[in-house]
């Protein structure tokens, strides 16, 4: 019952990926837009994706296979994004998605689906990490180094976003921990078991001597 299940939701996610390929077709070709020259990082998301499918028949113990479909996937993504915005130097600082980003990711996806809560913690340091890692470089080359648009608008709106979520992160924290924890009940103490009363012997009856003296008279 189980591997028809995980078929089935390995089915459906193709049936997922080949209708949004079917959709990018027609899209090219009712606007009349030239994809060939933006869809060859599809070859290399597609077999990302494919990862996650293998492990989502392949049960728990495929939970590995997110490692790498994240670090395939992740690459296919950037280099799409590079290819429709031409903006190759961005590798300068998007290397820091990939690693240590998108390891991360596969760690995380790998700890929930395999029940392993120490992965899903590594996994958000990695990504962590390379959160700060891409937003000092971008911030660094963008600003300093290239001076477009990206480094100008889109990357201190980034900053400022983070901020604001680290910031009511700490907050929640604070508040969580400044809460009073409640006392645990005192156990209820329960009488001792009363022992059973010992057997009493029963009293034998107490006859009075007969006077024998007395029965000859």
């Amino acid at each position: 019952m189980s591997n028809t299940n995980q078929r089935g939701r390995g089915g459906a996610l193709i049936g997922i990926m080949l209708v949004g390929l079917g959709a990018l077709f027609l899209f090219a070709q009712v606007f009349n837009v030239n994809i060939w020259e933006f869809i060859w990082p599809f070859f290399i998301i597609v077999p990302g994706l494919l990862f996650f499918v293998g492990m989502f028949l392949g049960g728990k113990s495929a939970g590995p296979l997110a490692i790498p479909g994240s670090i395939v996937t992740m690459v296919g993504l950037l280099l799409l994004y590079q290819t429709i915005t031409n903006h190759w130097e961005s590798w300068a600082y998007a290397w820091a998605l990939i690693f240590p980003m998108s390891v991360g990711i596969g760690l995380v996806i790998n700890g929930s689906w395999s029940g392993v809560d120490q992965l899903v913690q590594s996994g958000m340091k990695f990504i962590t990490t390379g959160v700060i890692i891409f937003l000092i470089g971008g911030v660094f080359f963008e600003l300093l180094v290239f001076e477009n648009i990206i480094g100008n608008v889109v990357l201190p709106v980034l900053l400022i976003g983070v901020g604001v979520f680290m910031l009511t992160r700490r907050r929640r924290m604070q508040a969580s921990a400044s809460q009073p924890m409640q006392a645990p009940a005192p156990p209820i103490e329960q009488a001792p078991p009363r022992r059973p009363a010992p057997p009493t012997q029963p009293v034998e009856p107490e006859f009075e001597p007969i006077d024998m003296g007395r029965i000859k008279k």
